[in-house]
């Protein structure tokens, strides 16, 4: 067990009490709750680039590691997500276009995920810069949100809607990045092909459509007819 991974399981550790700090804060608007939230998130935000700094300066990566950071950074987004899309008095509401696009990019991704693994064995599609970028701006969302609060720093643009907007258009961005990787690994599997059972049955109808094969079966040959 190395010190990334512990790092990784401080994370997930946290989200509960980010989320139920969170959820105090915006029924009933208890300042100890927001600070409670926004001490967890900063710590979680602060320890994903420490694990991964350790794990890079002292050669400590695993695949526990690469299973757990990404893990944990999206359990807290998502969480962040979905609080922040309930309508609160204490917080903003994120809209729902946005809320849409994260989710369903997200289950497109676990089903391609599934599905890979299932017939390829393991998934070879790497990180593209896209996707990093609409992970970071998810997470400032979430973080100009939870820190702003209901007044948005008292400022007068709404600049949580440009960052949801901004955030949505590179979320739906990483579908025509990770669609089409995904499928050429799929056509590459011989059980994306015809099996042999339906290889036959596909000769097999053709031979009982053509007709010129079924002329051919049902005429004689000419040395077959002529007498002896």
């Amino acid at each position: 067990m190395t010190i990334p991974n512990y790092i990784s399981m401080l994370r997930l550790m946290l989200v509960p009490v980010f989320v139920i700090s969170l959820l105090d804060y915006a029924d009933m608007g208890t300042e100890l709750s927001w600070w409670t939230a926004v001490a967890a998130f900063l710590v979680a935000a602060v320890s994903d680039g420490v694990d991964g700094y350790i794990a890079r300066r002292f050669r400590q990566r695993s695949e526990l590691g690469a299973f757990l950071d990404p893990l944990a950074d999206k359990i807290l987004l998502v969480s962040g997500l979905v609080v922040l899309s309930f309508s609160s008095e204490h917080l903003p509401q994120l809209p729902i276009w946005m809320i849409g696009m994260v989710f369903g990019r997200d289950l497109f991704l676990l089903l391609g995920f599934f599905a890979i693994t299932h017939w390829c064995g393991k998934m070879k599609i790497q990180p593209h810069v896209i996707s990093k970028c609409a992970t970071v701006l998810q997470m400032i969302v979430v973080a100009w949100g939870v820190l702003g609060r209901k007044d948005q720093f008292g400022l007068e643009n709404d600049w949580l809607f440009w960052w949801c907007l901004v955030a949505t258009f590179c979320t739906g961005a990483t579908f025509f990045v990770y669609f089409p990787a995904g499928m050429k690994q799929l056509k590459a599997v011989p059980a994306s092909g015809p099996s042999e059972d339906q290889s036959r049955r596909l000769v097999r109808l053709d031979l009982e459509i053509d007709p010129s094969t079924r002329m051919n079966r049902q005429t004689p040959r000419a040395s077959e007819t002529e007498p002896l």
